[in-house]
Formats: structure tokens, C-alpha cells, sequence
């Protein structure tokens, strides 16, 4: 009776153990499931910062479009339904650096440098913590983004490859237009209105006529030679994967945004509505690209298209992502490649080399890049077109992460 009573202690003193080893082993897998989770929840919202801050400094010295620019990507990273929702509030989690001033870790930022510190938040909420009254946790992370001017304005502007002595290569049209670069047709050259102004040397065959008042030459204007195009840009240089993307047919997409990446599209790509964006992404389409609307913003983007490529929309902001190239239009004859509306502003080049490149309005800006077509035609007034760097680069800011 002693030993059976002995035992029944001992089996119950067993059994306390068990259930304590028990609750310390799911103890120790909710802390393993919950820090596992925080982890993720982490690296989320430093990639968000990280993004939304290189986004930011790309758009500086403009700190308004800066703002708009990193919120947009927060908010594209949320999505619909995020599973860790990342908070940037543009009173307390930015901060601007200007030329001249101090950055904590970096040092002192010289000429034409900017950068922008981003403080991003999200709250985990922890599932099996709870069991220890333990519900959620902030997670915060910064990221600073250095933002630097390169290149200068150098020889290439307008490149014209026509070559019948009938046609005019280069016609430009209306008034106040200023042309920072050298202007090169393979065939006549035409300027009519008023105030056109080009810094460069004009290049011409057969024929340059100047038809209105007050157009100034301030380089010299040359009967040169049939020259090759500058660039030798390659539809096989682009139509080679890996794609993140690839769409059997037409991708068609009203305002809202899609994520970075390399699109390849068997069919057309058309841009409708308002306040559209996208970044670092290559567009190789089949068929036509044409973008309707208003407000799209186009940063660090390729499109490379086997038709025309056509943009009526009030744009804000096109940069190009792969070989300083904004925009590749197969199509041969007339609108190869059309902007129009008015106050677009591009950087990089844009290329038409079987057909017309035209740019129709008012007010656009062509920013350390080029227009290379067959044949280009300017219409409108108050365009400001600015060439390559001397060293053939763009002069699009480059930017980069810091700390």
C-alpha cells in the first residue's frame, strides 16, 4: 500500500512536470512564431522606406512632388488589404537635407546634392503573445536617400536620319521655342514663327530656311554630311527576358499604378484616367503604347514598342530606366512617336528610327536628352529642349541609399 501510494506521488509529480514542460515548449514556439513574424514585418517596412525614399529624392529639389512621390509608393506597397500597413506622415517621419547641410552619418552634402530620411511605422499585431498579454508592437525603420545632378548640356539634341533632299528632316514650328544642343539633319532644315533659339550649331544638306522674325543661331550653321543615327538602339537588345511579367494580349489600366518591374506584353499597353504611375520597369509591347489622360508620372521607365507609341495626356514626369532611353518606336511614316498636350517634362531619349517624331503643345521639357527620328517635327510655343552630356550620358539626378 506504502509503495503504490509512493508511486501515485511520484506519476503525479511526473504529470505537474509534463504539463509545465508543455506550456514552455508552446511558450517558446509562439516566441519563435511571433518574433519570426516581427522579423518579416521589419524587413517589410524597411523595404518600404527604402523605396519610398529613393523614390523621394529623385523628384529634389522639388519637395512637394518629393512628398507626393514617396507617399505614392507607401501607398502602392499597402495595396488593398496589407498584411503589416506602413504609416510615413509627412509632419514627423520626413527630413530634408539641402547643399551645404550636415546628414548624421554621412557628412556634409555639396553642390547640387539633396537627400530625404524617411521614418517609416507599422504595427505588429503578435497572435500566440497574446497568451502572456502581450497584443502588438510598433516597428519603425529609416532610410535616407542621396539625390545628385550629373551630366552637363553637350552636343546632341535633334538627330534627324532622312536622307531624300525633298524632304525636310527637322521642322520646327511656332514660337519661343529654346534648343540647348546641336540641331543635325541628314537632309533641309526648316524653323517658322518666331524667337526660336538654338544654342548650337545647326548641321543641314541641301537646304535652311528661316521663315518669321527674331530666331537666333548662337552656333553656327553648317552644310555637314549624311551622318549615322548616335545611338544603335536594337529591338533584340530589349526582347530578352527573365520578365516578371508577361501578358498574352492588350494591358489596359485606368489611373491607379503598377508595381516595378520587367513587362513583356503580346499585345498593346494603354494608359487611360488620371494620376497613373509606375517605376523601374521595362514595357517591351508588340503593338501600340498609348497613354490618355492626365497626371501620369512615369519615373525610371523603358518603353520599347513595335508600333507607335503615343502620348495625349497631361503628363507630369517620364525618366528613362535602361540606356538613358525613354521610349522606342518602331513604327515607320508619320506619328511614330507623338507627345502632345503641354507642361510635360522628359528625361532622355526619345527614338523614332523608321518614322516622324512629333511634339505638339505648349510649354514641354526635354531635360539632357534627345529627340532621334527620321524626321521630327516641332509645333506650339515655349519649349525647352536640353542635350546629352558631353560624354553621350543623360543627365538625369542619380540616386542612392546612404544609411
Amino acid at each position: 500500500m506504502r509503495n503504490a501510494t509512493r508511486r501515485d506521488n511520484r506519476e503525479g509529480v511526473i504529470g505537474v512536470w509534463m504539463v509545465v514542460a508543455l506550456l514552455a515548449l508552446v511558450g517558446m514556439a509562439a516566441l519563435v512564431f511571433d518574433l519570426g513574424r516581427l522579423t518579416l514585418a521589419a524587413q517589410h517596412v524597411q523595404s518600404v522606406a527604402d523605396s519610398a525614399a529613393l523614390a523621394g529624392a529623385l523628384q529634389l529639389p522639388d519637395y512637394a512632388v518629393c512628398e507626393q512621390r514617396l507617399q505614392a509608393i507607401v501607398d502602392s506597397n499597402n495595396g488593398d488589404r496589407p498584411v503589416w500597413p506602413v504609416v510615413v506622415d509627412p509632419m514627423t517621419d520626413l527630413v530634408y537635407y539641402t547643399e551645404g547641410t550636415e546628414v548624421p552619418g554621412y557628412g556634409t552634402l555639396e553642390d547640387d546634392e539633396y537627400a530625404v530620411a524617411v521614418t517609416a511605422h507599422s504595427t505588429v499585431t503578435y497572435s500566440f503573445a497574446r497568451l502572456f498579454g502581450i497584443n502588438e508592437v510598433e516597428v519603425t525603420r529609416t532610410a535616407t536617400a542621396l539625390s545628385t545632378g550629373s551630366g552637363s548640356p553637350g552636343s546632341g539634341i535633334f538627330f534627324a536620319g532622312e536622307t531624300d533632299p525633298s524632304d525636310y528632316g527637322i521642322v520646327i514650328t511656332g514660337s519661343d521655342h529654346y534648343m540647348d544642343g546641336t540641331i543635325h539633319s541628314n537632309t533641309k532644315v526648316c524653323f517658322t514663327g518666331s524667337h526660336q533659339v538654338v544654342e548650337g550649331d545647326v548641321e543641314y544638306l541641301h537646304d535652311f530656311r528661316m521663315v518669321g522674325s527674331g530666331h537666333e543661331i548662337r552656333g553656327d550653321s553648317v552644310e555637314s554630311t549624311v551622318q549615322p543615327y548616335p545611338v544603335d538602339f536594337q529591338w533584340s537588345d530589349y526582347d530578352q527576358g527573365p520578365w516578371d511579367y508577361v501578358i498574352s494580349g492588350d494591358l489596359r489600366q485606368s489611373g491607379g499604378s503598377l508595381p516595378s518591374g520587367r513587362y513583356r506584353i503580346h499585345g498593346a499597353l494603354r494608359i487611360t484616367g488620371s494620376d497613373f504611375s509606375c517605376s523601374d520597369s521595362l514595357f517591351v509591347v508588340d503593338d501600340e503604347i498609348r497613354f490618355a489622360g492626365s497626371g501620369h508620372q512615369l519615373d525610371h521607365v523603358t518603353l520599347v514598342a513595335g508600333d507607335e507609341i503615343v502620348f495625349t495626356a497631361a503628363m507630369k514626369r517620364y525618366s528613362p530606366f535602361v540606356d538613358n532611353l525613354f521610349a522606342f518606336a518602331h513604327k515607320s511614316g508619320n506619328s511614330a512617336l507623338r507627345i502632345s498636350g503641354a507642361w510635360s517634362d522628359t528625361w532622355g531619349i526619345l527614338y523614332a528610327p523608321n518614322g516622324e517624331l512629333n511634339y505638339d503643345g505648349s510649354h514641354h521639357e526635354l531635360h539632357y536628352g534627345a529627340l532621334i527620328a527620321n524626321t521630327i517635327e516641332i509645333n506650339g510655343s515655349d519649349g525647352q529642349f536640353c542635350g546629352l552630356g558631353d560624354d553621350g550620358s543623360g543627365g538625369e539626378r542619380s540616386v542612392r541609399l546612404i544609411n
